[in-house]
């Protein structure tokens, strides 16, 4: 724990704990990474098990470079959000049950963004079930993610 307590007591962790704009520059990002990237992702995942038939899949991947930014917000965003209570946080287990399932959307993300990029050669154009699968997976972490990110505020 001498790391994680080190790190509460960075300049970083002192602006963002008491700052006037600290915290809530900090959580004003973090709020709009969350809505690039989950947003977008549950746009492209919705689309892949099958909703917004309108759209071609291949158009989805445009999104993807704009989903990875709102990651990288909330990348940096929430490590300094976490450096004000590491050692609280690194305990707390609707906390670190949110991080396995951000790094899991990230994962399916990473998986589906190849496979998308590949949609114009799909047999008869038709969505493979390994592809419709993840998102479908993607679709429900993405959500839990977001309910326990809320929780771990309040509880």
């Amino acid at each position: 724990m001498g790391f994680l307590t080190w790190l509460e007591a960075t300049g970083l962790a002192e602006w963002v704990r008491s700052s006037n704009y600290g915290y809530p520059s900090m959580i004003g990002l973090h709020a709009i990474g969350m809505a690039v990237m989950v947003g977008l992702s549950l746009v492209i995942d919705m689309r892949l098990v099958g909703l917004f038939r309108g759209i071609p899949v291949h158009a989805m991947n445009r999104l993807f470079g704009v989903a990875w930014i709102g990651f990288g917000i909330n990348f940096v965003s929430g490590s300094a959000l976490f450096t004000t209570q590491a050692t609280s946080y690194i305990v707390d287990v609707i906390f670190m049950s949110k991080m396995t399932l951000v790094f899991i959307g990230a994962i399916t993300a990473a998986i589906l963004q190849p496979a998308v990029a590949r949609a114009g050669s799909w047999p008869s154009g038709r969505i493979p079930g390994g592809a419709k699968a993840i998102a479908g997976l993607a679709i429900v972490v993405w959500i839990v993610a977001i309910v326990l990110g809320r929780l771990t505020a309040y509880l």
